[in-house]
C-alpha cells in the first residue's frame, strides 16, 4: 500500500480483484488486496479474453504480453451427429484487437499481479476476511493470517471480488437468487490430436450429449461436455479415459486425448445479486453474477466491472467526487450482467437440448439461412463486448439543441479509436491519448474564425479540473496549458460526427460521458458538477 490514509480493501485476487487493485493504484487511491489462497491456482479455468478486455489491458500497458502469449480465436464450428451445420470466421470488429484471445486464467492473473507489484502493491496471500461491521465513514474488519494471527483493522471501502461463494456477500446477508443447471459438466485441459484448426472453437451436438472445444496456446485444447443424465449428481473429477469416451461418442472420428493438466466436474449456476453496493462495501465479478462458461463472458464481465468501478471509487476516496457517483456503478453494470446471464443461459440450454429435438427441428439446423453481414457484425461486436451502452446512466449526458449529431458515439457508448493523429510532433491514436487515469476533453472548432468561446471553455476546464481532466484543442490554439491535437486527415471529426463546433468528454473507462454542440461552459459545468467535487 502507499500513502498514509487507510487503504481500500479488495477481497479476492482473481482477475477482477487484480484489475480493480491495479486501477485503484493507477488512479491514486491507496489499496490493499488479500486472498485466502497461497498463490495463483495452476489451472487454466477461464480462457477467453475478449476485444474489450484487451483494450482495457492496452490502457494498463500490458496488452502486448497477452497478445504475444495468447492464441487468437478466429472462427467457430458446430456439428450435429457428425455433420457440420455452421462454420464462420470472425468478422473484423472495430477494435485494435479484433479477436478473442485464448490464454489460461492462471497466466492472466500472473500478468496482472506483476503489474500490481510494479505499482507498489503486493497481494497478501493466505489472508482471509472473517468479520466486518460498518461505521458511518468506513468498516471495521477482522482478518486471519496463515500464522493463525487475527488482525483487526479498518477500511474506508471494501470490495468483494471473492467469487461465487463470496464471503463479503454472505457477511452482508445479500441474496444471490437464481438456479442451477441440472446437467453435470466435465472440463479437461488436454492435448487433442484431432486434425482440427487451433484458432477455432468447436461444438459437437449429439444424442449422447454436448462436447465443446476451446483452443489454448501451445496447441492444447480445453474440452467441456455434459455427462449422461444418470450422473447429474456427480462431483468427482473425470478420468482421462472418460474424456476419451466422450470424444469417441461425440467428437471427430479417430481423435485422441493425452497429457491432462486439469480434469474437473462442475455444475453451472445462473445467479445475480440484486444490488452491487451495501453501504461501504461493493461487489464485482463472480461475487455479483455467475452464469454459463459458454461464450467466455464471465472473467471479462468481472474485469469490466472492476474497470468501471475503479475510477469512480478512486475519485470518491480522493475527495474529488461525491458519494452519488458510486450509484452509477450498479446502474451501469447490473443490466450488463443480467444480459450476460440471460444470453449464456439461452445458448447453453439450446445446445443441451439437441437430444430432444424432433427430426424436423434437426433438419432445420442444416438449412440455416446465411446471416447478413450487418447482422454478423452486430453479433461479433456483442460477443466481444464492444456494444455496451450506458446511455441511461446518471453520469452520461448530451446537449445539442436543434443541431443533433448524425454520427459518432453517443453519450454512454464506447469511444472508438482513430489513427494518424498528431500530438507534440509525434503520431498517435486516440486510444494512446486516452491511456491513463484522467477524463479526456476534446474541443472541436466550427468552420468560422471565431473560437473565443471554445478557447475560454477549454481554459476554464483546464484551470478548474486539470488534475482530473486532460483538455485537447483539435486543430486550433486554445492558449497556454491546453495541448493542440492535430487531425490532419479529418478522421477524428468524421468518426465522431463533428460537422460544427462540438465538445466530447471521454471517461477514464473509455466511454463517452458528455457531448454537445456549441461551446456552452454552463452546460458542461452542469455535467462536471455531477461527477466532481470542487
Amino acid at each position: 500500500m502507499t500513502g498514509g490514509e487507510a487503504p481500500v480493501l479488495v477481497v479476492g485476487a482473481g482477475p477482477t480483484g487484480l484489475t480493480l487493485a491495479c486501477e485503484l493504484a493507477r488512479h491514486g487511491a491507496t489499496v490493499r488486496i488479500i486472498d485466502k489462497l497461497p498463490g495463483v491456482l495452476p489451472w487454466c479455468r477461464a480462457t477467453g479474453i475478449h476485444a474489450r478486455s484487451l483494450e482495457i489491458f492496452q490502457d494498463l500497458g500490458i496488452v502486448d504480453t497477452f497478445v504475444a502469449e495468447g492464441q487468437k480465436v478466429l472462427g467457430m464450428n458446430q456439428f450435429a451427429n457428425g455433420r457440420r451445420f455452421a462454420h464462420a470466421r470472425v468478422s473484423a470488429v472495430d477494435s485494435p484487437y479484433p479477436f478473442t484471445l485464448a490464454l489460461g486464467q492462471n497466466r492472466t492473473e500472473e500478468i496482472l499481479e506483476d503489474l500490481l507489484n510494479r505499482l507498489g502493491v503486493e497481494v497478501e496471500r493466505e489472508t482471509e476476511l472473517v468479520a466486518m461491521s460498518e461505521r458511518l465513514d468506513g468498516l471495521d474488519v477482522v482478518l486471519t493470517h496463515a500464522s493463525g494471527d487475527e488482525e483487526r483493522t479498518s477500511a474506508p471501502w471494501l470490495i468483494g471480488c471473492d467469487g461465487a461463494h463470496s464471503t463479503v456477500r454472505h457477511l452482508n446477508r445479500q441474496h444471490f437468487p437464481g438456479e442451477m443447471d441440472p446437467h453435470a459438466f466435465v472440463i479437461a485441459d488436454v492435448a487433442l490430436d484431432a486434425g482440427i484448426e487451433n484458432d477455432e472453437w468447436y461444438a459437437w451436438l449429439s444424442d449422447r450429449g454436448l462436447l465443446l472445444r476451446f483452443p489454448l496456446p501451445e496447441g492444447r485444447s480445453l474440452l467441456g461436455g455434459t455427462l449422461p443424465e444418470s450422473q447429474n449428481e456427480r462431483t468427482e473429477a473425470p478420468t482421462l479415459a472418460e474424456i476419451q469416451t466422450l470424444i469417441d461418442e461425440r467428437g471427430p472420428a479417430g481423435a485422441r486425448v493425452s497429457d491432462p493438466r486439469w480434469l474437473a466436474c462442475f455444475h453451472v449456476h445462473y445467479r445475480h445479486t440484486r444490488h452491487y453496493r451495501h453501504g461501504r462495501s461493493l461487489l464485482a465479478g463472480d461475487a455479483a453474477h455467475v452464469h454459463s462458461f459458454l461464450g467466455g463472458l464471465g472473467m471479462n464481465t468481472g474485469i469490466q466491472d472492476a474497470y468501471n468501478l475503479a475510477w469512480k471509487l478512486a475519485l470518491v476516496v480522493r475527495g474529488r467526487a461525491p458519494l452519488s457517483l458510486l450509484d452509477s456503478y450498479e446502474k451501469e453494470r447490473w443490466s450488463v450482467a443480467e444480459g450476460v446471464v440471460s444470453l449464456t443461459r439461452a445458448a447453453t440450454e439450446d445446445l443441451e437440448g439437441f437430444g430432444h429435438l424432433s427430426p424436423a427441428e434437426r433438419e432445420r439446423l442444416f438449412r440455416q439461412k446465411p446471416v447478413p453481414e450487418v447482422e454478423r457484425m452486430g453479433q461479433a461486436r456483442h460477443a466481444e463486448e464492444l456494444d455496451l451502452d450506458y446511455r441511461k446512466s446518471p453520469v452520461c449526458m448530451e446537449r445539442w439543441g436543434h443541431d443533433p449529431f448524425e454520427a459518432g458515439p453517443h453519450a454512454g457508448a464506447e469511444a472508438v479509436d482513430v489513427a494518424d493523429l498528431q500530438l507534440g510532433g509525434r503520431t498517435c491514436t486516440l486510444f494512446d491519448l486516452l491511456r491513463g487515469p484522467k477524463h479526456e476533453l476534446l474541443c472541436f472548432p466550427g468552420d468560422g474564425p471565431d473560437r473565443g468561446d471554445l478557447a475560454e471553455l477549454a481554459q476554464s476546464v483546464n484551470r478548474l479540473f486539470g488534475d482530473v481532466v486532460d483538455v485537447h484543442a483539435v486543430d486550433f490554439d486554445a492558449g497556454p496549458g491546453v495541448a493542440s491535437l492535430r487531425d490532419p486527415r479529418q478522421k477524428l471529426r468524421h468518426r465522431y460526427g463533428v460537422t460544427s463546433e462540438s465538445v466530447y468528454l471521454i471517461r477514464p473507462d473509455g466511454y463517452v460521458g458528455y457531448r454537445s454542440r456549441r461551446a456552452s461552459l454552463p452546460a458542461l459545468r452542469e455535467y462536471l458538477d455531477r461527477v466532481f467535487l470542487p
